[in-house]
C-alpha cells in the first residue's frame, strides 16, 4: 500500500523547510556579524599597540601613518 500525504501534509512540510531556511539565514548573519566584529576588534587592537609602540620611540612618521589607518577604520566601520 502506497503512502500519500495529503495536500496539508505537503503545505506544512514546506512551510518547515521555509522556516529551517530562514532560520539558517538568521543565523548565518549573526554569525557573519561576530567574525566581523572580532576582526574589527583585532585590527583596532593591533593598531593601537603599534600607535603605543611608535609614540615609545618617538617616530612620528609610523604614529602619523598608524593613526590614519585607525582613523579610517573608525570612519569605515565606527
Amino acid at each position: 500500500m502506497e503512502s500519500k500525504k495529503s495536500y496539508t501534509e505537503m503545505m506544512k512540510a514546506a512551510a518547515m523547510t521555509r522556516k529551517k531556511a530562514a532560520e539558517r539565514s538568521v543565523m548565518e548573519i549573526y554569525i557573519d556579524m561576530v567574525l566581523h566584529e572580532s576582526i574589527l576588534m583585532t585590527q583596532k587592537t593591533k593598531l593601537l599597540t603599534d600607535i603605543d609602540a611608535a609614540l615609545d620611540t618617538k617616530d612620528k612618521g609610523l604614529f602619523m601613518k598608524l593613526t590614519k589607518e585607525l582613523n579610517e577604520l573608525n570612519v569605515s566601520y565606527g
